[in-house]
């Protein structure tokens, strides 16, 4: 079995990724090759991941992992915004009624439409 260090075994992987893009013209495979880890990639390949690191181990996440937590990270950030906006309401109702009432009601015909009324 082969060794590589992580960054010798990276650079192949990026290599390999292109090649598949690039010169066999398989986009989806190389996505597929690009989603796995380089511990993935090290095992389909036969290789063992040389001890570089000092004996620490990293937690490399694939690009699905990643984007999958932005994906998260975004629908969380939607949740606390539409807390801010009912908090601001809250506020605007006490301070302004008649204001209040009117930016609920804008907030209601909005979210009828499926829309954020702080997207437009």
């Amino acid at each position: 079995m082969k060794s590589m260090t992580r960054n010798e075994l990276d650079s192949r992987k990026a290599k390999a990724v292109r090649f598949t893009r690039d010169v066999l013209d398989h986009p989806d495979r190389a996505d597929e090759l690009e989603d796995e880890s380089l511990e993935e990639y090290a095992e389909s390949r036969h290789i063992q991941i040389a001890n570089s690191n000092g004996g620490r181990k990293m937690n490399v996440k694939t690009r699905r992992e990643l984007l999958d937590k932005i994906q998260e990270l975004e629908e969380e950030n939607e949740d606390l915004q539409s807390r801010l906006d009912e908090i601001s309401d809250l506020s605007v109702a006490e301070n302004e009624p008649d204001r209040g009432e009117e930016t609920q009601r804008r907030r209601r015909n909005a979210a009828g439409a499926g829309a954020n009324p702080r997207n437009r």
